[in-house]
């Protein structure tokens, strides 16, 4: 799919953060039935947050497809640290807010949320990592259990054993 529309006549930062948050608000309510504004701001944030991260993790394919995001705009123009750095940040602040769930029972999911949220970020960068300087590019891997390069091999791996996969499904599937 071909860019249709330059960077300076799309505000796709705001697409991006308005696309994540309203989904998980709308989860939020589906789930809850109802929420109290704190709640619903932090759902909206997290979604957000969430929505960046997937956006850094497909920079190379949406780069490659001509989709716009804040990440594939700025990738082989501009260094993605700076904006990696502010995503940090940004859901370091909605992470904040976690405590507006004070059930006790919580407590287990919102230790997870913290864990992945940094996580989740980490991995965006091993994605995109021919577009982040060096040296920052090795800040962000010493927050990762695993070198960008071996991710980078596994998920290679695992692409081929799934492209194989779906040859057998799709060859058994052809016999029924």
């Amino acid at each position: 799919m071909a860019q249709r529309a330059s960077p300076f006549e799309v505000d796709v930062l705001e697409i991006s953060l308005d696309k994540g948050g309203t989904s998980v608000l709308a989860d939020g309510y589906l789930v809850a039935g109802r929420l109290t504004p704190a709640q619903a701001e932090f759902m909206f944030g997290w979604g957000a947050f969430l929505q960046l991260v997937d956006d850094l993790q497909d920079t190379v394919g949406d780069r490659q497809d001509g989709l716009m995001t804040v990440y594939s705009q700025t990738a082989g123009h501009w260094d993605l640290a700076p904006i990696v750095n502010r995503a940090f940040g940004f859901g370091a602040a909605v992470m904040q807010r976690l405590q507006v769930f004070a059930r006790a029972d919580a407590e287990p999911l919102k230790e997870l949320m913290r864990a992945s949220a940094v996580g989740l970020l980490v991995d965006g960068v091993g994605r995109a990592e021919r577009y982040v300087n060096a040296s920052a590019a090795r800040r962000f891997e010493r927050h990762s259990a695993f070198r960008f390069a071996a991710l980078r091999k596994r998920r290679k791996r695992l692409r081929r054993r799934n492209a194989s996969l779906m040859g057998l499904i799709e060859a058994i599937s052809a016999v029924g």
